[in-house]
């Protein structure tokens, strides 16, 4: 009975050490899962940080972008204010110098246009073309 005893007992002890072995193998695997899980939460930290980074850098360029897009929609406002400003002035010493073509042309002619039967149309450097004046006529429209 005593042999049947100390084989009880082994066998309790083989069984306790074998619970420990495999306990001790969890805690060994857990403890390289948690290693690993901490490296990926730093790594993803870390990335989160560079993202972070990259978003305020993308930020200050998309800020710097609006900005230039604003300025060069000012300076083309500007030139187009200025560009309308010449084509302005163009058309008042267009229409002053009409008036002064249309002055010098009436002077041409002795100063009264009923005077004479024919005016001149257009004076060009030395060449004068000569255009009959118009009649007044009773009849409108067809001939």
């Amino acid at each position: 009975m005593e042999a049947r005893s100390v084989r009880n007992v082994d066998r309790t002890v083989k069984d306790l050490q074998s619970q420990i072995d495999r306990r001790e193998k969890s805690v060994a695997i857990l403890s390289e899962d948690l290693n690993k899980s901490r490296d990926k939460v730093e790594r993803l930290l870390q990335t989160i940080d560079e993202l972070q980074a990259s978003d305020s850098s993308s930020q200050l360029t998309a800020k710097r972008a609006e900005r230039e897009l604003r300025e060069e929609r000012e300076k083309s406002l500007r030139l187009e204010r200025e560009l309308e400003g010449h084509r302005g002035l163009r058309v008042e010493r267009g229409s002053a110098a009409r008036s002064e073509r249309i002055a010098a042309l009436s002077d041409y002619g002795g100063g009264s246009r009923r005077a004479s039967s024919v005016r001149p149309a257009s004076v060009a450097g030395d060449v004068k073309i000569e255009v009959p004046q118009r009649q007044s006529s009773l009849m409108k429209g067809f001939l």
